[in-house]
């Protein structure tokens, strides 16, 4: 089971339509999968696998665990921050559309917080 992980509910107007999650830890090793729970349904769906070959083609997350995690754009974007990786903790920001589902890095100006869980 993964572990420290961040749900996000997702709804449309006015009804929850789902829960999206990301990350976590399973014992062994950090994770970067994506997983979809559609209420609608009472299925899951893997959206996005970790492998180390699709995170070298497009911009993927580091696998992480202790993220913090908000839906934005009614829903239809998920966005990460930081987290804790093998070798310690991150302050990155990422984006998630629900609608093409490829992640987007997000380059911050100013300071910034300090990398955490």
């Amino acid at each position: 089971a993964a572990a420290t992980l961040s749900p996000v509910s997702l709804s449309d107007s006015a009804h929850p339509v789902g829960l999206l999650l990301f990350g976590g830890h399973d014992d062994v090793s950090y994770l970067s999968n994506v997983w979809l729970f559609d209420a609608r349904t009472a299925a899951w769906t893997m959206l996005l696998r970790h492998s180390a070959q699709a995170a070298v083609a497009s911009v993927r997350p580091d696998a992480r665990g202790g993220h913090s995690a908000i839906t934005h754009n009614n829903s239809s974007e998920v966005v990460i921050f930081g987290g804790m990786v093998e070798d310690g903790f991150l302050n990155d920001v990422l984006s998630f559309s629900m609608h093409t589902r490829p992640w987007t890095r997000h380059e911050c100006a100013g300071s910034s917080p300090s990398p955490c869980c």
